[in-house]
């Protein structure tokens, strides 16, 4: 056999090689994507259904901020400066009328209820025992940005709020364009300076329209930049960086890069790490699948429906929870009634 041939033959050999390499390695790819995706995914996959939990004969006005515990629900009431306690469709008891257009809410350690009253300008603490509202930070009806002791800081329309472990209490400061912190007594700015957009070191940072936020499990904030159409991430130093979104408005799925968003309003992270984000009219979810990916599990057109998940329609919803069972709760706030993405069939 010439040398020419046995050439000949090895490369065909290689090439084989190198071929059958490269579909097991694919059909590997496609087996980890699938097997990540399923247990990733298993609580999503197991919503049955869009249900409307709450207000059914117009008992709540503008419902905006939603927090869950110990099987209730407690919304905000943004039209009539309301809390609401809510165990079921019949059974719901009003904590507080006296707050002004009052946005997210959340609890602390001590089981307080913590409220960015945003017409106001002020966050507040309800306790529930005694129906008693205090001023955490800010000043009553007056609008402004300073940061120093709690009582003499000042905020413009904050509207979400998130507690940390060690009871700080982290603000999207809306109409400042900035995130605050309260702690111990004190209100600093963690992230942001003037309108716009910009990642990078704390005060280098740029927002438009921050309006809701969360905590992840490792201590980092995402934020939902309203004016950006931008999922942002804060970490502890302030440092911005930008998870999901980009410069065109739209309701777009794809990855973390490429996805459009409308306008994110409020955002909420299960005991997965799945996040879930209010957008538009719309609900949409981050980390289902074995890549980053953004995606819608709801109906995109405005509108009032109940169903299967891609039939429900929403008209803007601006709160998101998720309670002990897995249920994702939703302030659907013109179509004023709080609606639910159950994973069973018993709620509602």
């Amino acid at each position: 056999m010439s040398k020419k041939s046995k050439k000949s033959k090895t490369s065909k050999f290689a090439f084989a090689l190198s071929i059958g390499g490269f579909v097991l390695f694919t059909g590997l790819l496609i087996y980890l994507a699938y097997y990540f995706q399923n247990r990733t995914a298993d609580n999503l996959a197991n919503i049955q259904k869009v249900k409307t939990f709450f207000g059914f004969e117009r008992q709540v006005g503008e419902p905006f901020g939603i927090a869950a515990k110990d099987g209730e629900i407690y919304v905000s009431d943004g039209k009539n400066g309301k809390i609401l306690k809510i165990k079921d469709a019949d059974n719901f008891e009003v904590l507080t009328d006296q707050l002004d257009t009052p946005s997210a809410i959340a609890f602390d350690s001590n089981d307080h209820l913590i409220i960015a009253d945003t017409g106001s300008h002020t966050i507040k603490k309800l306790i529930l025992e005694t129906g008693e509202i205090e001023i955490i930070a800010g000043k009553e009806n007056r609008f402004g940005y300073a940061d120093g002791l709690a009582k003499d800081a000042t905020f413009n329309a904050p509207i979400g709020i998130a507690i940390g472990e060690n009871g700080e209490i982290f603000v999207a400061d809306t109409y400042n364009d900035r995130i605050r912190l309260i702690e111990n007594g004190f209100v600093s700015t963690l992230a942001g300076s003037t309108k716009g957009f910009a990642d990078g070191e704390a005060f280098k940072a740029k927002f438009d329209t921050p309006a809701g936020i969360a905590l992840t499990k490792d201590g980092k904030l995402l934020v939902t930049d309203a004016g950006n159409f931008r999922i942002r991430v804060v970490e502890p130093d302030g440092k911005t960086g930008t998870l999901a979104g980009g410069d065109q408005q739209n309701s777009f799925d794809s990855t973390l890069s490429d996805a459009k968003f409308v306008r994110p309003m409020d955002v909420a992270i299960d005991e997965s790490g799945l996040i879930y984000v209010a957008d538009g009219n719309s609900i949409r979810v981050i980390g289902r699948r074995f890549l980053p990916f953004v995606e819608t599990i709801s109906n995109t057109e405005r509108g009032f429906s109940d169903g299967l998940p891609w039939e429900g329609k929403f008209n803007r919803p601006s709160g998101l929870a998720i309670d002990e069972n897995g249920d994702l709760f939703v302030a659907d706030s013109e179509n004023q009634v709080v609606r639910v993405f159950t994973n069973s069939g018993e709620i509602g």
